[in-house]
Parts: structure tokens; sequence; C-alpha cells
């Protein structure tokens, strides 16, 4: 939204400032230049709430973090906007705060300074945007550094400029020309890392097993714990850096400034400066006023070729017309490679507002994606903490009725808490992404967002680009097609000379540099191209061939581009080049081929990339018209050879396969049926159409055939459009064919509300879009995620960063800069890579489910062994919880993670919660196998002569043994209980651990995992030594199991747990089985 700032005075105060410094009537002249118009862009928040600065209210603060221990702080790291509400004076009013809470549109809650050094005008920043107060309103309204002006009043200040005074009130109003990524101070990042939930509750309970004395496990758990903190904060500062690096412009430019070339750095650039652009860095977004220029915009295209820049001829032009071409727009963040002539540019956006602005801005602030499994995680911890509640009643009710001290009920009431919530989860889930982290990277496939690799296992729908990605990056010259009907042929002389001629190829030190395409065109020719101070040439068997004496570079508005040559004989000759469409509409009827929509389509359909070439004379609007039809440019681009193997796979997957490409529709669908794409015999194309809606059906190349769609009673022929009424046809079509859309079609759609309620359908069951700009490829991948899908894509970086950062998975095929929006790179760019990833993903997934399901069993039987032995006022000794959360778990957990991914793309998906049946079942069943076995062996024993019950003993009851309460208080490690529930309880680890790891579609047969297999072998041995060896040194000595059971009791429990082991197997076999069917 355009519009002038007049609240507050603003516009006015800027004239007079002006004025004031400026008092002769040269520098009245200088001050010229109207007032800015400010762009109104949509703001970003759903909620904004004024405060006021309250010096008590920070005291008060202050006061309770210190009262609070520093627990105040923590939580306020939780709740940042807890500070403000305490912190901050209430019930001010928008034209007063000194400060605003800011909520943004993904819920997050924000802070914001609302800076009012100048009186003029008040305003704060959110997602490095500029909120300005409008009085009038009484609301804060974004404002963008855009200029808004004519090309032609931007012309007439070319030798003045600015005024250093509107420089210096455009700074204020705008802030400077630099793109600041926020770096937080080491010591923060690192607070915030301990003070998260999970790891603070580690730190806890850490500090409270060393009061313990538990000081193996316990150092164990903090080193892995600190190691995993340390590393993700490295990688959170490294990763700021490397984007600090990409952003950081040291440059100078030179500016006109109160009517002189000065050079200033390139951070004081306002909007409107007029600067003398020379070979480097662009500094900001500017249009080209005068001369012409080649740049290098791989940076943001991630696509290596120098592109043409030239002057914006149409003085009555606004220069921030959206529909302006991008070949008069010198974009921040490029680079300019070379000058033809003094070229000068007007500043049209600076700072976040630039095209590079807004590429980080997208990185700093993605949309959030919800991930169901961590919110599941956290309903889990809550059933646990659960558990840890009723059992910490249950120990404090036995306390109270055994007189025990209040010590021994401290401690082992923190033993339950920290047992049923286990500390080490966080620590075991990194460790099991670390290792798919550690895979990837070994496949040459980068990763800058762990977290996503669990979400590839998710994906069922999965998103291409098509050039650079499905086919290869270069379009291959095939020949001419003269339309004198014998086909692909040699050129005549005016058409070779057109190949020649017409195209935006640049020379620079013998090398010649531009589109793949119109090199691969020239390079037919034989010809070469030399620079020098007339202008470029082109030479011909070493000799001057042809001159250029103009170049109208491509426009997209209008699908061509032309060139103006002078030949040998000194004549003037035009050639125009471009969709067969647009010369179409240009050439002179007669010399074109009666049949050229039929020619166009057939090589359309062979996959063919075609361009008309015409040629003529004179100026640019008598060069586009009236042109003389020479023929077709034909161009191949070749697919890639391992497309077709991966759209196959993902599609016998069952992952729903979409092609979102810039190119033709009928490229694409050729390109589609070339590799695979399971699409049926007709395809209804829709287009607009004469600014209509309209379809057309298509078969191949058949366009005389005819087919039936049932709501008509005609026939309707292939190849011939037809208006497209409603949605009711629009249904109709989508239920018997598929569909492929152009972008410009899909655009209309979305803003018909008659096509309101089918969209979603029409976004799903659509194959192929074409035409598709890159703001619509996010949009399209956004909108296939809103109909809960998950969504991949894959881009060699090109136009599809967009999309590459909006989706759940985002593959990018290139090593450009471009691609650090996407989480994962190829740096082989190889489209297999896509294969790999969801495989990894999968594997990762179930490796997660894994770890969970195990990290839950771990403190539901730990708890419950504790609970019965706390019943009789016993506990385990250090050494019984050392040898089974470090030996037993801890080894166990951690090498069960290093299976790697199945070899095959199944149809069977991961569960995509932890409340699935496949996760609920298999836990409740080892759960109630737990319970049944467990209880077995104690049952068993106290129906024994030899057992002795520990209250027995410690009354005196029955001295089978001496009772020894610990020195502390009345616990005791002495104990039949303790000896018969540790010796059966840890071997649930075992065996859970065992019946966890069988065979699945998406990992390696746990026998590839060498290490896993070894150590449970070797924990199978050892354990079946402790139970069956009773009275072994190692039980009596280091173990604490001084109460030794009877042998042939233990050979009992050896049974046990040998049907109990089959049955944990079969029981996960089963809910596998149950749960797939």
């Amino acid at each position: 939204m355009i519009g002038t700032w007049t609240d507050g005075g603003l516009v006015d105060a800027e004239i007079e400032l002006a004025l004031r410094h400026d008092t002769s009537e040269k520098d009245r002249l200088l001050a010229s230049p109207p007032p800015i118009a400010l762009h109104r862009e949509p703001v970003e928040y759903v909620a904004i709430v004024p405060y006021g600065a309250s010096t008590w209210r920070l005291a008060l603060y202050a006061l309770l973090c210190v009262a609070s221990g520093g627990v105040l702080c923590i939580v306020v790291s939780w709740w940042p906007h807890l500070f403000t509400v305490v912190a901050r004076a209430h019930g001010v009013s928008m034209a007063d705060a000194d400060y605003v809470l800011v909520t943004g549109a993904n819920g997050e809650v924000e802070e914001a300074i609302v800076h009012h050094e100048d009186p003029r005008f008040r305003w704060f920043e959110f997602k490095k945007q500029r909120y300005l107060y409008a009085s009038a309103k009484h609301k804060f309204e974004r404002v963008a550094s855009v200029l808004h002006e004519r090309c032609g009043a931007a012309l007439q200040r070319l030798e003045t400029g600015l005024t250093t005074a509107l420089a210096d009130e455009r700074t204020r109003l705008y802030g400077a020309n630099t793109i600041e990524i926020p770096s937080a101070p080491l010591h923060r990042v690192l607070f915030e890392k301990l003070v998260h939930p999970f790891y603070l509750f580690q730190i806890i309970s850490v500090v409270l097993w060393l009061q313990e004395e538990y000081y193996t496990y316990s150092m164990a758990i903090l080193g892995m714990s600190l190691s995993s903190i340390l590393y993700e904060v490295y990688t959170q500062v490294m990763n700021a850096k490397q984007m600090q690096a990409l952003v950081h412009c040291d440059a100078t430019v030179m500016v006109v400034r109160d009517s002189s070339l000065r050079e200033l750095m390139a951070a004081d650039l306002v909007v409107g400066d007029i600067v003398d652009i020379s070979a480097g860095a662009v500094a900001a977004d500017m249009v080209l006023l005068v001369g012409d220029c080649t740049t290098d915009e791989s940076s943001l295209t991630g696509e290596a070729i120098p592109v043409t820049k030239q002057r914006l001829g149409d003085h009555r032009v606004h220069v921030d017309d959206t529909t302006l071409s991008k070949s008069v727009v010198l974009f921040a963040g490029s680079t300019v490679l070379r000058t033809m002539g003094r070229c000068k540019g007007v500043v049209l956006k600076t700072g976040f507002s630039t095209s590079k602005g807004e590429l980080f801005r997208s990185i700093l602030f993605p949309n959030d994606i919800p991930f169901r499994i961590v919110s599941d995680s956290y309903r889990y911890l809550l059933a646990l903490g659960a558990i840890a509640l009723l059992t910490t009643v249950q120990r404090i009710y036995d306390a109270i009725a055994a007189n025990s001290s209040l010590y021994d009920l401290l401690i082992s009431v923190f033993d339950l808490i920290s047992t049923a919530i286990p500390a080490a989860l966080p620590m075991i889930l990194t460790v099991g992404i670390g290792f798919s982290l550690t895979r990837l990277q070994a496949a040459n496939i980068f990763c800058i967002d762990a977290q996503r690799i669990n979400v590839g296992g998710h994906l069922d729908c999965f998103c291409f680009d098509k050039t650079g990605t499905l086919t290869t990056e270069t379009l291959d010259f095939l020949g001419v097609d003269t339309c004198d009907g014998s086909g692909i042929t040699e050129p005549s002389a005016h058409f070779l000379m057109g190949l020649a001629a017409c195209h935006g190829l640049t020379e620079t030190y013998g090398a010649i540099s531009g589109y793949p395409l119109e090199m691969s065109m020239f390079a037919s020719t034989s010809c070469s191209l030399q620079m020098t101070r007339h202008g470029l040439l082109v030479l011909r068997d070493g000799s001057e061939w042809l001159r250029y004496r103009d170049r109208f570079s491509f426009d997209a508005t209008v699908q061509r581009s032309s060139v103006v040559v002078q030949a040998e004989d000194a004549s003037l000759l035009a050639f125009v080049k471009g969709s067969p469409e647009a010369l179409h509409e240009i050439c002179v009827p007669a010399s074109l081929p009666s049949d050229f929509d039929a020619i166009v389509h057939q090589y359309v359909c062979q996959g063919y990339y075609v361009l008309a070439l015409g040629h003529k004379t004179l100026k640019r609007d008598d060069v586009e018209s009236d042109v003389l039809f020479l023929g077709f440019l034909l161009f191949v681009n070749p697919i890639k050879p391992e497309s077709e193997w991966v759209i196959e796979t993902l599609q016998a997957a069952a992952i729903d396969v979409h092609i979102i490409t810039g190119d033709n529709a009928l490229t694409a669908v050729h390109v589609a049926r070339e590799v695979g794409l399971q699409l049926r015999p007709h395809i209804v194309l829709v287009d607009l159409v004469h600014d209509s809606l309209q379809y057309k059906m298509h078969y191949g190349c058949d366009k005389d055939a005819s087919i039936s769609i049932d709501m008509f009673e005609e026939p309707q022929q292939l190849g011939v459009w037809h208006r497209l009424r409603d949605a009711i046809v629009f249904d109709a079509l989508l239920e018997q064919y598929d569909v492929a859309m152009t972008g410009a079609a899909l655009e209309l759609v979305a803003q018909d509300t008659t096509f309101e309620s089918l969209l979603p359908r029409l976004i799903g069951d659509t194959k192929i879009f074409a035409r598709v700009k890159p703001q619509t490829k996010t949009w399209i991948v956004q909108q296939l995620m809103a109909q809960g899908k998950y969504v991949g894509m894959t881009g060699d970086g090109t136009n599809d960063c967009g999309a590459l950062k909006a989706a759940h998975v985002g593959l990018a095929l290139s090593d450009a800069e471009a691609s650090i929006v996407a989480p994962f790179t190829s740096r082989n760019k190889d489209i297999r890579d896509v294969v790999a990833l969801i495989q990894e993903g999968r594997c990762a997934l179930t490796t997660s489910l894994l770890a969970f399901k195990y990290m839950v069993m771990y403190p539901v039987i730990e708890t419950t062994l504790i609970t019965v032995i706390n019943h009789v006022q016993a506990t385990f000794s250090n050494n019984q919880y050392l040898f089974d959360d470090l030996v037993v778990v801890l080894g166990l957990s951690v090498l069960m993670l290093r299976t790697g991914p199945s070899a095959l793309l199944t149809r069977e998906r991961p569960p995509d919660s932890l409340f699935a049946p496949a996760v609920l079942g298999s836990i409740a069943g080892q759960t109630a196998l737990f319970g049944l076995f467990f209880a077995l062996p104690l049952w068993l024993a106290h129906s024994q002569d030899w057992f002795c019950a520990l209250p027995d003993v410690a009354s005196g009851r029955k001295p089978c043994f001496a009772y020894q309460p610990d020195e502390s208080g009345d616990m005791t490690v002495h104990a039949h209980e303790v000896s018969i529930v540790w010796t059966t309880g840890h071997l649930q680890y075992l065996l859970l651990a065992i019946a966890f790891n069988l065979k699945d579609p998406f990992r390696k047969s746990v026998w590839t995992n060498a290490s896993f297999v070894l150590y449970t072998l070797g924990m199978t041995v050892l354990l079946s030594y402790i139970l069956l060896s009773p009275e072994s040194d190692l039980n009596m000595a280091w173990l604490d199991l001084t109460t030794p059971l009877p042998p042939t009791f233990c050979r009992q429990v050896f049974g046990i747990f040998v049907i109990n082991a089959i049955t944990a197997v079969a029981c996960e076999a089963g809910v596998r089985k149950w749960t797939a069917q």
C-alpha cells in the first residue's frame, strides 16, 4: 500500500528540514524531491499490547529474581512475556508506549522497544521490519524502505542527487542500509540451553546424585549432556557467524549528494540516492537509469550465469512497479562484473527490504512447523510425572508408617522422581539423531536442522522442480525447422545469422558467458564474440561479420527478446527470438506456416524446448512487429538417467509425487511420462487463455482424437480449448483425468470464490504445475502441508528457495549460497539423495520411537522395582543402580540406535505419533508382560521356606540373616527382596532391547549392528552368570547381593526369564502384525 506519511507532520518536516539547511535558490532546487511516499505492508503480528517504563517494577523484578534464587529468571526464559508483565507499567496508550508486547503469527511473543528519539514519529522493530505509529489510526503500521518515484523524476536528479539533510532524515526513518543478523552472546546461548526443561532436570538430578555419592553414573550423564549442550551451542554460534559472513558488506559506493560525487559506506545509502555504478558488490536494490552492465546473481538465485542489465527507458513508470522487468534492477547481494559506459542507478530498496534482505528474513523467521512427536513426548512425560507422584505418595505413606528418618524419606522420594522421569532421555534421543546425521554426512548430504531428519520419516508427498532436478541443467541445441516440410534441417543464411546474433551472450577476457541455452545455440554456428571499444562484434572465420547496434533483453511480459545488428554490407538487421506464441503475434501472417500450432504441438509433445525466430529492421517498436518468420529453434533438456528410478521408487512407496516447474506445461507432461510419473492416458491442461480459465484434453501428440466426459453429451475434442465454467465441471475433470495446471490458472482459481471448496482437492490431485512463479511454488507446498500431508521439496536452488524452506523437508541439489535456506543440501547434486534422505528419515524416526519406548519402559520398570523394595524399607545400593543405569540400560540404549536404514523403501510408514496403536500397543503389551513375569518370582519366593521377609527380619521374628540398616537411617540393601527384585528386574531391560529390535521395514537387520549384537550377547552371559551364581565374588563383593538366593530358585527364575523373553518377542511381533493390518 502506498501513502505519504503526514501523521505527526513527517512529510512537511522533511521539506522544512531540507529548506532550513539549504537557504539559497540552488539549495532549494536540490531539495526539490517530493516527500517520500511510504510503502505500508501487511503487518506480521496478530496482537500488540502497549506498556510503559517503570523503575519500581523493574526493581521489583530484580528483587523477585534474587528472592526466588534465580527461579524467576529461568521461568522468564521459558515464557519471556512474564518479564514485560512484571517489569513494565500497565495501562498506557499506544501513543505513549515505551514498549510493546508483540504476538507473532506463530504464537511467539516478543517485547519490542518503542523508539521516540525524534518527537515526530514513534517506531519499533519486529522481525527486522519497522512499524511506525499512525496517530490518526491509533495503531502501528509496517513500513518498508522502498522508493516510490517515477523514473523521469529520478533522472532529473542524476547530477544533483539528494541533500545531506534529506538523506539523514531517511536514515532516521528507515535505518541504515545493513542486514544485521543477531548473534546472541555466548553466555546467553549457553544459559538458554542449560535452562531447557530437559537439561535443567538432568543437571538437578546430577547434583542430587552427587549428594548420594553416586559419582560414576552422574559424571557419565553430566559429561554426555554437556557434550550435547556444547555441540548445540557451537552449531548455533557457527551458523550465526556463517550467516553474518554472508551478509557482511563493508564496501564503499560513489553517491551523488548535494550535487557532488562522494564516496560513502554502503550502510549510508538511502532510498532515492543516485549511485555511480562500477564493478563490484551491489549494496542495495537499484534501478538502472543510465548505461548497461553485466551482473552475477548466483548468490541469490544459485545460477552462476551472468545477467545483462539494461537501463529503464520508460520515464513514466514508477521504479517500484512490481511488473517491472528484472532486467533493469540490480539486486543487493549480486556483483557487477562489467559496465558498458557510465552507469547510474537510483536506490530502490535498502536493508531487509531488499531481495537479499527478504531472503535472510525468511531464514531468520521461518514459519513454525509443528511436529506431533514433540508434543506427544511432553504428554508422555506428564504421564511419567503422574506415576512419580503416585509412587511418591506411596513412599511417604510407607515412611511415616515405618517411622523413617526425614533424610531417608527425601532421598528415596528423589530417587523415585529421578527414576520415573528419565534424565537420560534427551541425551539418548540426541545420540540417535547424531548417528543419522553422521550417515547423511558420509553420503554428502549436509543438514543444518537435525530435527528435520525425523520428519523425513513421515513424508507422504514429494514435489520436484524439473529443470536441473529431474532433467539436466543444460538445454542442448538440436537444430532448426524452417517449416518447409523437411523437419530438422540446416539453417538458411538468414537463419544462421539469427542464431549467431539473437542472444544475450557477453565476452569477457576471451571467455563467452551467458545462459546455457544461448551458448549451446551460438556454439552451433562456429562463430565467436569479441568486445571492442566500438562494441560487441560477431566474428566468422576470424573476421567481423556482424556488429551489434542495440539489444533488447528478454521481457517476461511479452516472452521475447530482440537485437539489431549491422551486417558486412552496412545493412541493419533485426532478429526477434521468443516463445512460439509471442512470435506468432508479431509475425507477418503470410510468413507463418499454416500448420504452425501443429508443428509446435508435435515438438513440445516430444519433450523439446521450442523457440521461434524472426527477422526485420529498425527501431524496437518496428523491430517487434511485422516480423518475417524464419522457423523454430529446437532444444532438448535431457532427463537424468536416475530420475525414472527415483520417481518409481517413491510411487512404489505410496509417496505422492508432484512436479512444480516454471517450464511449458506440455514439456512438463512429456518429462513426467518419461520419468514414469503415474498418469492416466488423458491429461487435462488447465490454463489462462484470453483472460479466462480454459482447459483442453491432451494425449501424446494425437490432436484429432476425442474423448467423453460423463457429464457432457458431446465428445470433447483433444487439443481444443473449452471454457471452464464452474467447479462442477472442474470436479468432473478431476474425477476422470489427471490435471496439469499453469501458475496463471492456479492464481485465478485461488482468488475465485467459485472454486473455493474445490481448491484443496485441486492442489492435492494435480500432478503437474507448470509456468509457476517462485512464490507460487511456495504457496503450493504450503497448501499441501495445510491438508495434513508431510511434504518434501527438492530443487537445484534456482527460484526454489521459498519452497525448499517452507516444506517439511527441503533438499537443495546445489552448493550455492541460496541453498542455506534448505534444511538439507546434496553436495552430490544427485536426485537419488531424495530416496536416501527418506530412507534415513524413516530409520531415524523408527529409531527415535524405539528409543522413546525403551526409555519409557525403563523408568516404569525401575520405579516399580524401587517402589516394591521401598515398601519394605529396603533400597538398592549405588553399585546396583550404577550397574543397571550405566552398564545395562545406557550401553544397550545407545548401541541399539546404530542400526542403519533399510535399502528398500516400502509402502509402510513409521507411526506418526507416540500415541499410535503400534506404539501404545507395544508399551501396553510389554508393561503387562513385565507385571506378570516380575510378580511371578516374588510370588514364588514368598511360598518358599527359605524366604525371609525384611519386616520379619527387622523385627526379629525370622532371624534368617543379620539386619543391617544403612548408617544414615533404617533403609537397607541386605534383604531377600533386594536380591530377587534386582536380579530379576534388570533382566527386563535386556529382553526389551531384544524385543524392540526385531526386524522392521525401515531399518536393516539388527545383525548388521555388530556392536549392539556383541554387547547384547555379552550382557546375556553376564546377567545369566549373576543370576545363576548367587554366591560369586562379583555378587557378594561388588554388587552388594549379600543375601544370596538358593541355586534351585535361581534356575527357576532363569526359566521364567526365558519364557518371558519368548513372549516379549512374540508380543512385539504380534503388535506389529496387528497394526500393519
